[in-house]
């Protein structure tokens, strides 16, 4: 498998925060649009064994996040537990050194996400009125204005042709990522695909996006993250809804008793819908090798 890199360029706001997961989802339903649902089906047929692709969540341009591991791990003064809070950010170059006291804040990078709320009116359809009565009846929904965000995948090019990976992002950003698409939310240009080189051996590992961690044996610092998912493409209108699922938040950090080499860890997940059983959730992560004393 190869780890590739491209920058996504927003020219919306966002509905959706970008994780990895739910891009894979919909990189799945723009398969099956563009190539039809036969070659959906080919490329999940192995997903449990082989993976064609991983995605990661979106992150600021040059920076990942930093592990979820406790202070003393991380290097971190207790007396500064509150502004350590703050420092969520370090370059993949740092992670590998296992220099992680560094980190930086949100106000120091260019390319966050900030948090928006967007007032909406709710419209009675039948009548093209707010409501029976004609009370103003608005509502708040949360939106992202996202700088530049990189994403990293891991392709299994035996399995799938990077001509494909790159005509579906572009499909992605020009018919937008997420919710609201239809009124313009979610879309992005991106920058070419390119090799990305990490060191792979390591007995630390860091996750970026959430994870099943079920069948991982190994010491686990991890935050949960529980996923309520729903369906996508023409499964939106018709019992939508899937099963809760716990999963390791992005950041956590696997450890091993010895050195190993991993390019990804977790595994794919089934059975999250009683409507369709076909359906396959990402329950994998990119992993990016630690450095440090373990």
């Amino acid at each position: 498998m190869t780890l590739y890199k491209t920058t996504l360029i927003p020219v919306s706001h966002f509905a959706t925060p970008i994780q990895g997961d739910t891009f894979f989802g919909q990189l799945c339903w723009t398969i099956r649009f563009l190539e039809g649902e036969e070659k959906l089906k080919a490329l999940l047929k192995t997903y449990e064994t082989k993976p064609f692709a991983i995605i990661s969540d979106g992150f600021a341009k040059g920076y990942l996040p930093k592990p979820k591991m406790p202070p003393s791990l991380l290097g971190e003064s207790l007396e500064d537990k509150k502004s350590n809070r703050k420092k969520v950010w370090l370059t993949p170059e740092v992670l590998q050194k296992g220099d992680f006291a560094n980190a930086k804040c949100n106000d120091e990078l260019q390319s966050t996400a900030e948090t928006i709320q967007t007032m909406h009116n709710s419209l009675n359809y039948k009548t093209f009125m707010t409501s029976s009565d004609g009370t103003f009846a608005p509502y708040s929904e949360m939106e992202w204005r996202v700088g530049e965000q990189e994403i990293y995948l891991l392709i299994d090019e035996s399995q799938i042709d990077m001509n494909l990976v790159d005509k579906t992002l572009k499909y992605i950003g020009e018919y937008g990522y997420g919710k609201n698409v239809s009124i313009g939310k979610g879309r992005f240009t991106h920058t070419s695909l390119e090799t990305i080189a990490w060191t792979t051996q390591s007995k630390r590992f860091m996750a970026l996006s959430a994870f099943s961690a079920q069948s991982i044996d190994a010491t686990l610092y991890a935050e949960p993250f529980t996923r309520f998912g729903k369906t996508g493409g023409n499964r939106a209108f018709k019992q939508p809804f899937k099963k809760p699922l716990l999963l390791a938040s992005c950041g956590s950090v696997v450890e091993y008793e010895a050195t190993q080499e991993h390019y990804y860890i977790g595994k794919a997940i089934k059975g999250v819908s009683d409507a369709y059983e076909d359906i396959v959730h990402q329950g994998y992560a990119i992993t990016i090798a630690l450095g440090g004393s373990a």
